[in-house]
């Protein structure tokens, strides 16, 4: 049987089959395919002008391919005999879901996959009756893989989707909850994208360009590679068809068994930073800033855009990267760069809160003039500012410094913990001002919003001996770790986890007891229980009922709030943006401060994971040498539930994912640590006066 393609020769799929030697004849437009095909021969025709409809295809079109006798997969058509289509509709959170058991036993119903930036033609009116005409009957399949030319009257019957009643719909789209299985089933609302023409069971219509799986960057890989040879050995039963292989346009550094140059973390490094300077950090006059990333929403050409909000965490985080460049590369270039980002992040009144008189003096906003406080982005300002000013022997942010960790300790409670945000409205009309916040006993046992903050605090204390930033803190974790596993989790539990670490591995540093290094190895072991032979760390749910952000519990739930990336425990997921990232930091800290074996060895294993998830390439610079937020350690390609309401599995975080990613990196290289580095040069601010002035005079007396 003979394959002919009516497509420009850029198509995806003629392009594939031609880079395996497998050319056949070619035409541009579906009349002059149709006018060359021999009899019984199978034709796609294929859109190229997508996400514009192809032309229509009409009773002409449909009685050439009976009289030929031609099997056809036809993509996209403006319209159809029988069937009126709508104008096209993009998907927002609508996902391709299998409908049928058409490419059974490789994709089961129900399985989810990925067409990135898909642009449909949904029915504007139900089919019409097909004709009598025939020998395709309401209810009947179309799987005639096997079945011989001769007998198209017997082919092999499927019980039928119920999207449209009495068609055959093998692939429709919907708004479906799930990893990569609908849990909930399809609903009503699903559409057909692949379906058996009514009144002819040898044409099958996409109402969607599947043929671009390339350049959309669909996934998974392995699942349109089941669906593009199911669909040619549909078309072309007797032919020798060969096995689909392509390199995506965004892909991996390297395989999970491909072995390592010597030089793979500093490689790795240089490509992170490479990153961050030509597709990161942006400039308006003298403010140099940092992009938050890009979004995970990915269109029809595989593109994803920028999100160019000015945060203050990811705007530090990424002048600690320029540091640690400076301290490895001896880049003057990058010291300044560094320096000069660190300038804005602490200026005011862009970021920081420099009024005297206001409950907010010392804090740093959320993102640019936006008065929002999170303790947690407030400590991944101040942590790389302390990293940064050893590495470029640079005292000019002390006092900013100073000044943001006693408002941040001054709006923490009495038990060391503090609301995981606050606003300046109420911080404002509180008649106590931030005194209210200092004397309350509020308890939040949420490592992802305390955490941080708490090891911002006891490097405060390591700085300066002040017993102020260490009591509370104390006070909070050892509540904390008393009732562990029971903490209230964001995206995951496995997160809490790997937030937790980092104060655990800094209270050994101050206060080396047995309980403190039992509390550490109790969090550390717990974590390395999800770790995988290849390094990555598996996500895992905790209680439901004790879950802020918990998967989506319909259909209707998805993409509504923020989620994980697993829709149950066991999913093979792990998340750059939540886990995989702090563990790194906190496996690295609590190696360097226990001197474990064990703990070095599981550093380790995540380095070189990471190293070989590294993004590569080269259609799309603006992700080569980033990482992405989730990855499926089975499939070895990014890939997750991307029901987050802003951060879905293909989102690029420039500060939380990558800074610290980097950061580690560079650390390993050094050869120290984040408390060596923070804590290496004393601070030259003269704190007791600040003390003083912003928690009272009877505060001043509280040294070691």
């Amino acid at each position: 049987m003979t394959l002919i393609f009516a497509c420009q020769p850029d198509n995806d799929l003629y392009r594939v089959l031609a880079r395996l030697d497998h050319i056949w004849p070619r035409h541009d437009t579906l009349d002059q395919a149709l006018e060359a095909a021999p009899r019984g021969a199978a034709l796609l025709s294929l859109a190229d002008t997508y996400p514009r409809p192809s032309p229509a295809f009409d009773q002409r079109h449909a009685s050439l391919v009976r009289a030929k006798e031609l099997r056809l997969y036809l993509e996209y058509p403006a319209s159809l005999p029988g069937i009126r289509l709508g104008e096209p509709r993009s998907t927002q959170w609508e996902r391709v879901v299998v409908a049928s058991d058409f490419f059974a036993p490789q994709l089961e119903r129900h399985t989810i996959l990925a067409q990135h930036g898909c642009w449909y033609l949904p029915f504007a009116a139900a089919p019409t009756s097909p004709p009598s005409r025939g020998p395709w009957q309401p209810g009947q399949g179309d799987d005639a893989l096997v079945e011989p030319r001769s007998q198209p009257s017997a082919p092999t019957k499927e019980p039928p989707c119920d999207l449209h009643e009495g068609m055959n719909v093998h692939l429709a789209v919907a708004r479906v909850a799930g990893y990569d299985h609908a849990v909930y089933g399809l609903p009503e609302e699903a559409c057909p994208v692949l379906f058996a023409l009514p009144g002819s069971w040898t044409i099958l219509v996409a109402t969607s360009a599947l043929s671009r799986f390339v350049r959309g960057r669909y996934g998974p890989q392995d699942a349109w590679k089941a669906i593009w040879e199911r669909l040619l050995c549909w078309l072309a039963p007797a032919e020798e068809l060969p096995e689909l292989t392509w390199t995506p346009t965004v892909r991996v550094q390297a395989g999970p068994g491909t072995p390592l140059p010597e030089d793979a973390e500093r490689e790795a490094l240089c490509r992170s930073v490479c990153w961050f300077r030509e597709h990161v950090v942006y400039s308006i006059d003298w403010k140099k800033g940092a992009i938050e990333g890009f979004e995970s929403g990915i269109d029809h050409e595989g593109r994803q855009m920028r999100r160019p909000w000015a945060r203050g965490d990811c705007t530090a985080e990424t002048g600690m990267v320029f540091a640690c460049d400076w301290a490895l590369a001896d880049n003057p270039d990058s010291a300044l760069l560094s320096q000069q980002i660190l300038d804005y992040v602490w200026s005011a009144p862009d970021f920081h809160q420099d009024d005297p008189d206001s409950p907010a003096y010392g804090l740093n906003n959320w993102y640019e003039r936006g008065p929002v406080f999170y303790g947690d982005d407030n400590a991944r300002v101040i942590m790389p500012t302390l990293v940064a000013r050893h590495l470029l022997a640079d005292d000019r942010w002390d006092e900013h410094v100073l000044r943001c960790l006693l408002a941040n300790l001054r709006t923490t409670g009495r038990l060391g913990f503090r609301r995981n945000h606050i606003d300046l409205g109420p911080l404002l009309e509180q008649e106590r001002g931030w005194a209210f916040y200092y004397d309350e006993e509020t308890v939040s046992y949420a490592p992802h919003y305390q955490a941080y903050l708490w090891a911002a605090h006891l490097l405060a204390f390591a700085l300066s001996g002040f017993d102020g930033f260490l009591d509370r803190t104390r006070t909070a974790i050892r509540m904390t770790m008393e009732v562990y596993p029971r903490w209230q989790w964001t995206n995951g539990l496995t997160q809490e986890m790997a937030r937790m670490l980092l104060p655990l591995a800094f209270l050994v540093r101050i206060e080396d007891t047995a309980v403190h290094r039992g509390w550490l190895a109790r969090v550390s072991e717990a974590l390395l229980a999800q770790m995988q032979p290849c390094g990555a760390i598996r996500e895992q749910l905790g209680p439901l009922e004790s879950g802020r952000y918990a998967p989506p519990a319909s259909n209707e739930a998805y993409g509504t709030a923020e989620a994980p990336l697993i829709q149950e425990n066991g999913d093979p997921a792990c998340d750059l943006l939540y886990t995989t990232n702090y563990a790194f930091l906190g496996l690295h800290e609590a190696a360097a401060v226990t001197g474990s074996a064990a703990l070095r060895k599981a550093e380790d294993r995540l380095a070189q994971f990471l190293c070989r998830i590294q993004v590569r390439s080269e259609e799309h610079s603006y992700l080569d040498g980033a990482w992405m937020r989730g990855f499926d350690y089975k499939r070895w390609e990014y890939w997750g539930s991307s029901a987050d309401l802003g951060w879905g599995a293909w989102s690029v975080e420039s500060g939380w994912t990558n800074t610290w990613i980097a950061a580690v990196l560079a650390m390993r290289q050094l050869d120290r640590s984040l408390f060596e580095l923070a804590t290496a040069r004393p601070l030259t601010a003269e704190l007791d006066e600040m003390v003083a002035t912003m928690l009272g005079p009877s505060q001043g007396d509280r040294y070691t």
